[in-house]
C-alpha cells in the first residue's frame, strides 16, 4: 500500500477512536447528571449529612462538566480527522498514482516517437533499422494491454484511463501487423496517423481530467 493508503487508514482509525471516546464521555456525563439529580432530591435534617450531600453534588457537577468538555473535544477532533480522511480518499480518487502516472508519461513519449518514426518511413534508406524501431514501438504500445486503472480512482477516471490503455494496445497491435511497404502506401499511412490522432484525443482528455501538465512533458522531450 502507498503512503496515502496508510495515512487514510491511520487518520480514519484515530477518528473512529475519538468518536467512540466522545460517546463514552457523553454517556458518562448523562449518567453523572442523573446521579446528581437523584442526590439533589434527597432531604435530610442532619447538618453533617447535608454538608456531605452538598459536597457530593458539587463533585458530581464538576465531574460532569469535565466529562462534557472531554466528550465535546473528542467529538470535534473525531469530526476533523474524519474530514481529513475523507479528503485523503478524495485526493486518491481524483489524482493519478505512481503507476498510472508513469504509464501516462510513457504513453505520451511513445505516441510522439511513433509519429516521428512514421514520418521517416517514406525516405528511409535503412529499411531493417526502421522495421526494428517500429517493432520495438509496437511491442511497447501493445504492452498497455496489461495495464488497468487504479481501482481507487473515480469510476469516470477508471473508464477514461482503461479506454486509453485499450486504444494504446490496439494501436500497437495494428502497427505490429503492418510492414514497411504497406506503411509507405499513402492510404495505410494516413489511416494509421488518423488512429494515432484518435489516441491523442483520448490522451488529451486524460490530461484534462487529471490535470496533467502537457507543457512540462513536451519540454522534457
Amino acid at each position: 500500500m502507498s503512503i496515502l493508503d496508510w495515512l487514510f487508514i491511520g487518520i480514519l482509525s484515530t477518528a473512529i477512536l475519538c468518536i467512540i471516546f466522545a460517546v463514552v464521555f457523553l454517556i458518562s456525563y448523562f449518567l453523572t447528571k442523573k446521579n446528581r439529580l437523584v442526590l439533589k432530591q434527597r432531604r435530610t435534617k442532619n447538618k453533617k449529612k447535608r454538608r456531605v450531600l452538598k459536597k457530593k453534588i458539587h463533585l458530581l457537577k464538576q465531574k460532569g462538566k469535565k466529562q462534557m468538555q472531554s466528550g465535546v473535544i473528542f467529538l470535534i477532533l473525531g469530526l476533523i480527522l474524519a474530514g481529513g480522511a475523507a479528503f485523503s480518499r478524495y485526493h486518491q480518487a481524483t489524482n493519478l498514482g505512481n503507476r498510472d502516472s508513469d504509464a501516462i508519461v510513457e504513453g505520451y513519449y511513445l505516441l510522439n516517437k511513433t509519429s516521428e518514426q512514421l514520418g521517416t518511413i517514406e525516405g528511409t534508406t535503412n529499411v531493417e533499422k526502421t522495421r526494428k524501431n517500429l517493432r520495438e514501438l509496437a511491442a511497447k504500445l501493445s504492452g498497455f494491454g496489461v495495464r488497468y486503472a487504479d481501482p481507487r480512482l473515480t469510476v469516470d477516471g477508471q473508464q477514461l484511463l482503461n479506454r486509453y490503455y485499450t486504444q494504446m494496445k490496439e494501436l500497437g497491435l495494428n502497427l505490429n501487423n503492418q510492414s514497411i511497404e504497406s506503411l509507405q502506401e499513402k492510404t495505410t499511412y494516413d489511416n494509421y496517423l488518423a488512429d494515432i490522432k484518435k489516441v491523442k484525443t483520448i490522451q488529451k482528455k486524460v490530461f484534462t481530467y487529471f490535470n496533467v501538465n502537457e507543457s512540462a512533458l513536451s519540454q522534457k522531450k
